[in-house]
C-alpha cells in the first residue's frame, strides 16, 4: 500500500470516529447547513409538491408617470434687443447768423407747441417788416387807382399792368421781412420735453447751427435687428411685447419692417412703436422685443421631459393607447418662462414625465396619469 493511501484512510476513519461521537441533534444540523449551501449555490431549482424541479422567473411592468396634453394654436415669437427712441425729435436749427438774446426754458423743460424756447436779437428784422408793410400799402392803393383809371379808359394797360407787378414785388417783400422776423424766435413745433440748448445768451451761431433740440416720448419706437430667417414671418401690424430692463413689460405695435437688409450683418432693420402718456420711459434705453411670427399647433411641456434617441434626435417619449412607450422627434417652437413648445406630435400626446429614461422604445409600460397638486401627498405619487 502506498503510505499516501495509508494516510488517507487513516484521515477517513478519524472524521469517522468524530462523525460517530456527535449527538443526533448536530448530525441533523449539519446536514441541514449542507443542503441549504448545495441549494444556494446552484440557485435555479425549487420543489413543487410533485417533486418536480422548474424554474423560477419574476416579471413586473414599469411604470411610468404621464400627462395628457392637447395641441393648442401657439404664436411663434423671436427676441431680439433693441434701442428706445423717441417717435418724434427734432433739432431746431438757426436760419441765419445771429446772436441769442434770450433763452426762454432751460433744457429738460417741458413745452407745448408754440412756446417760445429762444429769442435771438432782432438786429433790425423788425423795422424791415413794417417798412415792407408800409410799402405794400402804398402798393395796393396805386394798383386800385390804376385799376379805376384803366377802367373808365383814362390809363393804358400797361399803367395796371406795372401796378399789379408792384404790388405783388412788396407783398413777396412783406412775407420774407415776416419770415426773417419770425425766424428770430426759436419755438417749439410741437408738445414735448426740451432734451437739450447748446447756446447761451450771447453766443453767436452762424445759420444751420443747432440751437436746441426737442422731443416727445409719449409715443416711442423700439428699433432692433433681425436675422434674414426670422424677417419674412414678421408682419407690420402684429403686437409685440417690449421688456424693459426695470423689469416692466409694455404693450407694443409693429410699424416697420425692412425690406432691405444690412450689407455688413445681413439683418433686417424693425421698428415697434409704442404708447407711454406718463413718459415714463427715457430715450436711448434697451429694451427686448417679443416679435409675433407665424402661429403653429403646438404643445408646452417642461424641457426636464426632452431626451435624446440613440441616433441623437431631440423627442419625447410617450406612451400610445395600447401602453406601448413611443418616441418622437420634435421641432422646438419657442421658449418662454412657462416652459417650451413644441411641434411635430399629433393633436393628443401623453407625455412621459417621470421615468421616461428607464424605458425603452416599444417597452410595454402602466402608465399613471400626473395628479393634481390636491391629489398629491407629501410631493409623492400614491403607488409610484
Amino acid at each position: 500500500m502506498n503510505p499516501k493511501d495509508f494516510a488517507s484512510n487513516e484521515r477517513v476513519n478519524e472524521i469517522k470516529s468524530h462523525w460517530m461521537q456527535l449527538k443526533p441533534a448536530h448530525k441533523a444540523a449539519i446536514s441541514i447547513a449542507a443542503l441549504t449551501l448545495i441549494w444556494m449555490l446552484s440557485g435555479i431549482f425549487s420543489f413543487d409538491l410533485g417533486g418536480d424541479v422548474t424554474p423560477t422567473v419574476t416579471h413586473q411592468t414599469p411604470r411610468v408617470q404621464v400627462y395628457a396634453s392637447k395641441a393648442i394654436q401657439h404664436t411663434r415669437t423671436v427676441a431680439v434687443y433693441g434701442q428706445v427712441k423717441a417717435d418724434r425729435a427734432v433739432s431746431l436749427l438757426s436760419k441765419f447768423d445771429a446772436t441769442v438774446a434770450d433763452v426762454q426754458v432751460p433744457k429738460g423743460s417741458m413745452v407745448k407747441e408754440g412756446d417760445v424756447i429762444i429769442r435771438f436779437q432782432s438786429e433790425g428784422r423788425a423795422e424791415r417788416l413794417a417798412e415792407a408793410e408800409a410799402r405794400l400799402l402804398q402798393a395796393e392803393i396805386s394798383f386800385d387807382a390804376a385799376s379805376k383809371l384803366g377802367k373808365e379808359g383814362f390809363r393804358s394797360k400797361i399803367n395796371t399792368a406795372g401796378a399789379k407787378a408792384d404790388l405783388e414785388a412788396a407783398m413777396a417783400a412783406v412775407a420774407t421781412a415776416k419770415s426773417n422776423f419770425d425766424n428770430a424766435t426759436i419755438r417749439a413745433p410741437f408738445s414735448g420735453i426740451v432734451d437739450s440748448i447748446p447756446v447761451e445768451v450771447g453766443d453767436v451761431v452762424t445759420k444751420g447751427r443747432v440751437a436746441a433740440r426737442i422731443i416727445d416720448i409719449t409715443r416711442l419706437k423700439v428699433t432692433a435687428e433681425v436675422a434674414e430667417r426670422d424677417a419674412g414671418n414678421i408682419a407690420v401690424g402684429g403686437t409685440s411685447n417690449v421688456n424693459l430692463m426695470d423689469k416692466r413689460t409694455l404693450d407694443g405695435v409693429v410699424t416697420y419692417v425692412s425690406r432691405a437688409s444690412s450689407e455688413s450683418t445681413r439683418t433686417y432693420t424693425v421698428e415697434v412703436s409704442v404708447d407711454v402718456p406718463d413718459m415714463s420711459v427715457a430715450e436711448g434705453l434697451t429694451a427686448e422685443l417679443v416679435l409675433p411670427m407665424e402661429t403653429v399647433s403646438a404643445h408646452i411641456v417642461s424641457p426636464a421631459i426632452l431626451t435624446l434617441n440613440d441616433d441623437g434626435q431631440l423627442g419625447v417619449k410617450t406612451v400610445s393607447d395600447d401602453n406601448l412607450v413611443m418616441f418622437y422627434p420634435v421641432k422646438m417652437v419657442s421658449d418662454t418662462r412657462n416652459g417650451i413648445w413644441i411641434s411635430g406630435i399629433g393633436e393628443v400626446a401623453n407625455f412621459i414625465v417621470v421615468g421616461q429614461e428607464f424605458v425603452q422604445v416599444g417597452q410595454k409600460v402602466e402608465a399613471i396619469p400626473m395628479l393634481s397638486p390636491a391629489e398629491m401627498t407629501n410631493g409623492k405619487v400614491e403607488g409610484m
